[in-house]
């Protein structure tokens, strides 16, 4: 059977490649190539970009593998070009929503009080990114949307984080179809 690849965003790439390094002990070149359409050279890039944003990656030439050295980011390094800036605070965003967001009860809430220089726009790009690679975060309307009086929140975002194996997500399957 002939394999097809599916064509998915750079952005998507990176999250994936960050997800497999949080989740496994170490994660082998080909490990990332079997999931992941793209080349050897694509992938180091992304790692080099993960790098540049403060996740701490090193390689174990003894193993063939990379891995996440401690939990706790380094400053990151920012260049000289202004668009390069901006997509690695957006690596950065996203990568901390992967870490920490599954623990808050409102996810729309947790974001603005973390990232309160960001629009709410860019916090629903963000989350559709995110459901994009298989991260659940639903935007959902109250029963009591057509109630004029009543005063709770009538819709609001909640996180469905996926409790089966860690490295799944559902971006490996939807790549590679057989």
């Amino acid at each position: 059977m002939i394999k097809k690849e599916k064509k998915i965003s750079k952005t998507e790439r990176i999250l994936a490649i960050y997800h497999l390094l949080t989740h496994c002990n170490e994660v082998s070149m080909k490990e990332i190539s079997d999931l992941l359409p793209g080349c050897k050279k694509t992938f180091s890039r992304d790692i080099a970009l993960l790098k540049k944003a403060g996740i701490p990656i090193r390689f174990k030439s003894d193993k063939q593998a990379y891995i996440i050295e401690n939990a706790e980011r380094s400053e990151p390094c920012f260049s000289e070009n202004k668009s390069e800036v901006r997509y690695i605070k957006r690596i950065m965003r996203l990568t901390k929503m992967m870490d920490e967001m599954d623990s808050a009860d409102e996810p729309d809430k947790w974001y603005t009080e973390t990232f309160a220089e960001v629009s709410r726009r860019t916090m629903e790009r963000d989350f559709a990114t995110l459901n994009a690679i298989g991260y659940k975060i639903r935007y959902k309307r109250s029963e009591y949307d057509n109630i004029a009086d009543y005063d709770s929140p009538i819709r609001r975002y909640y996180c469905e984080w996926f409790y089966g194996l860690y490295y799944e997500l559902e971006i490996f399957y939807r790549v590679k179809e057989i």
